[in-house]
């Protein structure tokens, strides 16, 4: 019998947040909803059901938290690249897919977005 080889990955799903984020004037000037969806591939180690042993999905949201408090970014690829590359830094990360999506930018239902999906 072959040896079991698993994956695992850690998911925020529809994080909603502010952000001054976009190169239209009337999105310098305030701030928009932006909902954010992040899943990050990790190294599985054995674990014994400790915290300590796992990458929490606390710093995920924590670096979203920390780069949607920052200066007016132009461009939604900037703000998705950054959050992607801040949670390959973290231990354990293996490959990111991050979309960031602008639900309010457009009237109606239409719902505009990037997706970035960095590997180490």
């Amino acid at each position: 019998m072959s040896a079991i080889k698993m994956s695992r990955w850690v998911k925020v799903n529809n994080f909603e947040t502010l952000m001054k984020l976009g190169v239209y004037a009337k999105e310098q000037i305030k701030a928009q909803r932006v909902i954010i969806d992040i899943l990050l591939e990790v190294n599985v180690n054995s674990h014994d059901d400790n915290i300590k042993n796992v990458l929490s999905y606390e710093k995920i949201i924590e670096i979203i938290n920390n780069i949607s408090k920052q200066n007016h970014k132009y461009l939604a690829e900037t703000v998705a690249e950054n959050i992607a590359i801040k949670c390959l830094e973290l231990d354990r990360a293996k490959s990111v897919h991050v979309s960031l999506k602008k639900p309010d930018i457009i009237s109606g239902k239409t719902e505009v977005g990037v997706e970035v999906k960095l590997n180490k």
